[in-house]
């Protein structure tokens, strides 16, 4: 797995900080590209920015970024909640290279379901 770009890393960085303040308004304008749903990915924005407002510590993803044959790059951001029994937080970003005028588009941001009955 490659490392992300200091633009990518911006770019999380500001998902994040937008995500602890419930700062939808600011979140939507850090895709370079519209939502494919947008009324999905603000219910996204709104559990998973609750779930990360209230974590007892500052939120630390593990980052992984998958390069595709074309250099677009997909970049997954795992969240750990407090309670090891709920599901993490995972952000999808799709960023087109790892050039500094990469177009950045934000996928998926959900809590993902544990299905140990």
């Amino acid at each position: 797995m490659d490392k992300l770009s200091s633009l990518e890393r911006q770019r999380l960085s500001e998902v994040i900080r937008t995500a602890l303040t419930a700062d939808w308004e600011r979140f939507k304008f850090l895709t370079d590209t519209q939502f494919s749903n947008t009324a999905s990915i603000k219910e996204q924005f709104e559990d998973s920015s609750r779930l990360l407002i209230g974590l007892m510590s500052e939120p630390r993803p593990e980052v992984a970024v998958g390069v595709h044959k074309d250099g677009s790059r997909v970049i997954f951001a795992r969240f750990s909640l407090d309670d090891p029994a709920e599901g993490p937080i995972l952000l999808t970003l799709h960023s087109t290279s790892e050039r500094p005028d990469s177009v950045i588009s934000i996928w998926t941001f959900y809590q993902e379901m544990s299905f140990d009955w």
